[in-house]
């Protein structure tokens, strides 16, 4: 029994360690980062923008591009189709060695879209990360980048598939 107890005690005050961290930050603002305090202040780590070309129209990719944050569990913060613009809400990053190596961790997503011409769009893809603590130059931040590059690639080709299985929503396809 004593055995049990020596193992299961320390998972114990492991798991309840970010219990007790996340109990320093206040609730969270509209865009769904907790407001800073002067003696815990947002460290933004802007990551590489990502870009791929579509075939459809900026009005096409918009509603899809939207979509596929849904279907990803993000929530979208700000919508501005003049622009071509998609911002998610910031949200947590739960991960144990992500916490472990960077602390409390959030990220938001943003899409911009340019046109190119009648039926061509850039689709700029750009996460960012926001921590107490300094990212540059942490030991997981190769990881973390690899995994962004990663999800960057999966979300893109998600719309581009969603697109190209779903031609009815085309302006290519419209009278």
């Amino acid at each position: 029994m004593l055995l049990r107890t020596g193992f299961f005690l320390p998972l114990i005050l492991i798991a309840a360690l970010p219990l007790a961290a996340s109990a320093k930050d206040g609730p969270p603002g509209p865009d769904g980062l907790p407001r800073a305090t002067p003696k815990r202040p947002w460290k933004i780590l802007v990551g590489a923008p990502r870009i791929d070309t579509l075939s459809f129209a900026p009005r096409d990719v918009i509603p899809v591009a939207r979509r596929q944050f849904e279907v990803d569990r993000w929530e979208v913060f700000t919508l501005d189709t003049a622009r071509g613009e998609i911002v998610t809400k910031w949200k947590p990053m739960r991960h144990p060695l992500l916490w472990l190596f960077m602390g409390k961790v959030r990220a938001r997503c943003t899409v911009k879209l340019q046109s190119l011409g009648p039926n061509r769009t850039r689709m700029v893809f750009q996460g960012d990360l926001a921590s107490h603590r300094n990212l540059e130059g942490n030991p997981m931040l190769g990881a973390a980048k690899r995994a962004y590059a990663k999800a960057a690639s999966k979300y893109q080709a998600e719309v581009r598939a969603y697109l190209n299985t779903h031609p009815r929503l085309s302006s290519l396809n419209r009278p």
